[in-house]
């Protein structure tokens, strides 16, 4: 049986994550985006850091605690699992509260097991971390984050 949903899922993460990289690779507009301050961290999934080449961390403004930015800060990790965020081009990210939404695929997609099935790629993340609306991720973004605060540690 063909899990239509979870295919669906798959294929909204895939396409976002390429919109993400477009929209980073463009600026997504105008660098106007006022005051930023550094954020960067390591991101673990279970321990361990999650360095996969297709991750991708999006900091979504938290309106319900105030952050009404119209900006949404991404980045993208290194070998290492530490990520760095911009805002438009602009390094860092606006003060604020943020939900902070991260998907992550495996490199190669899975081989279809029926001509009816496409491949699809493989989520290295739980599904809850991929939309501002069911993420248990939240950060406050300020001027003098203390070491480790804008670290990400993800469970399975």
């Amino acid at each position: 049986m063909i899990d239509f949903h979870g295919l669906r899922h798959r294929w909204l993460q895939v396409s976002a994550i390429a919109a993400l990289f477009a929209c980073l690779a463009i600026g997504c507009g105008s660098s106007d985006v006022g005051v930023t301050y550094p954020v960067n961290g390591l991101i673990t999934m279970n321990g361990e850091p999650l360095n996969s080449a297709s991750t991708v961390i999006l900091f979504k403004p938290n309106a319900a605690r105030g952050n009404a930015s119209p900006d949404e800060p991404a980045g993208t990790v290194d070998a290492q699992g530490q990520y760095r965020l911009t805002t438009k081009g602009k390094g860092g990210a606006p003060p604020g509260w943020y939900k902070v939404v991260v998907t992550a695929v495996e490199s190669r997609p899975e081989h279809a097991k029926s001509p009816q099935m496409k491949s699809v790629a493989k989520s290295l993340v739980p599904p809850k971390y991929g939309r501002a609306e069911t993420t248990d991720l939240e950060i406050e973004v300020v001027e003098s984050a203390v070491s480790g605060a804008y670290d990400l540690k993800l469970a399975k």
